[in-house]
């Protein structure tokens, strides 16, 4: 066992709380650093590249219409997919290949948290002909959304969000500790 005189543990104690300080200080400009806030009706021009990935967590705050979509080519108008959380005055979610619906739901959920004004963790996981949409922190979990068929997702290289009609929507994208409480 260590034997420190008093004055090194003075010493121990000021230096874990100052390191301490530091590292919560530094935790939290990093976590806000990456919290994207979009107000109505914002273009897709945040791309984020997911080449070497296929699958994403994500956190949202807002009333409505949080759209997260995937392109081919940085700066392109036409979507592969998108998915829109809390459409229709946050009442549905849903998936879209290009323009088309695929698939809807009214699970609660997988929509906003309009009445906490927090943070809710989603997820997506892409492949070769599939696109699943949840909410979570962890990809896989709890209820979900599917869509599978014959378009090609392999074409995917960038992720990109906006918000449409009235509310504004805030993400959170990137985070590498997915297990945070975020408020």
């Amino acid at each position: 066992m260590l034997s420190m005189s008093p004055d090194q543990s003075q010493l121990l104690i000021k230096y874990i709380t100052w390191f301490t300080v530091i590292h919560l200080m530094m935790f939290s400009a990093s976590l806000k650093a990456e919290i994207l806030s979009l107000e109505k009706n914002t273009p897709f021009t945040l791309f984020r590249n997911v080449e070497r990935v296929n699958e994403k967590v994500f956190w949202v705050r807002g009333y409505a219409d949080a759209v997260i979509a995937f392109f081919e080519d940085r700066g392109q108008l036409e979507h592969v997919f998108r998915v829109v959380i809390g459409r229709n005055s946050n009442s549905r979610s849903v998936i879209f290949a290009g323009h088309k619906k695929v698939n809807e739901t009214d699970n609660p959920t997988l929509l906003l948290e309009t009445n906490t004004g927090k943070f809710k963790p989603f997820w997506i996981k892409w492949a070769t002909d599939s696109i699943i949409f949840g909410a979570g922190s962890q990809v896989g979990e709890g209820a979900d959304l599917q869509w599978q068929g014959t378009r090609n997702v392999d074409s995917i290289r960038y992720l990109s969000v906006r918000t449409r009609d009235v509310y504004p929507v805030e993400y959170i994208l990137d985070l590498s500790c997915n297990k945070v409480l975020i408020t």
